[in-house]
């Protein structure tokens, strides 16, 4: 991209791209590579340089490493998976929160109830983060409740509102304008600024599993 931006874009889209991304990153910061920040997106990683790439670190050294050193990397999921934290979020489902949900039970055909057990019982991994800080975007969504964007986006989604978009699941961490279908709200904290400890900001992480769970069935 530039003399001090690499984008390596993937394939595929897949749930093992977080924690491929993930070790992808480490590794590289611990071989001495002057990377400041690694951008995860959908199909693609973007590693960002604290200066310009001159050897033994060059443009030609990285692109000559990449290959094997993914394919060492793709071996050592299993282990990042048990890394990986699950979180079970508890969801109040409908209401004015969760204003869309009839919405997208008539498109389904299904009543609303089914809208619910489709979606809690489906496990969600979390593909990056973006948009907003703490904004986990989930993949995992059933095809069943796999909807576009709303023609007309929102000026104002609450924080903690649960809502749904194309082949993504997420929770709105701030109050901002959304274009997604809302379906809930969740009392837990998505984003913390002033985290206690060496807690993270972001309650996910990517390569995170996350389960929904009806309030009335916690």
């Amino acid at each position: 991209m530039s003399d001090r931006a690499i984008q390596i874009d993937w394939s595929l889209t897949s749930i093992e791209i977080a924690r491929l991304s993930a070790l992808l990153a480490d590794r590289l910061l611990a071989a001495g590579w002057p990377v400041f920040r690694c951008v995860q997106a959908d199909e693609s990683l973007t590693l960002l340089f604290a200066q310009m790439l001159r050897p033994p670190h060059s443009v030609q050294t990285i692109l000559a490493e990449l290959p094997p050193l993914l394919g060492k990397l793709s071996k050592q999921i299993g282990k990042q998976k048990a890394a990986c934290r699950h979180h079970s979020i508890v969801v109040n489902y409908g209401g004015v929160a969760g204003q869309d949900l009839d919405w997208v039970a008539a498109q389904t055909g299904l009543n609303a109830s089914d809208v619910i057990e489709l979606h809690s019982n489906a496990v969600y991994t979390v593909q990056f983060i973006g948009f907003l800080p703490g904004f986990a975007y989930l993949t995992g969504l059933p095809e069943e409740l796999q909807f576009p964007r709303r023609n007309s986006p929102r000026a104002r989604v609450p924080a903690g509102t649960l809502a749904i978009g194309a082949h993504y699941c997420s929770v709105y961490p701030w109050e901002s304008p959304g274009g997604w279908h809302l379906l809930g709200h969740v009392e837990k904290v998505m984003f913390d600024p002033e985290p206690p400890g060496d807690a993270g900001h972001s309650l996910l992480q990517a390569g995170d599993t996350v389960q929904f769970v009806r309030a009335d069935h916690a």
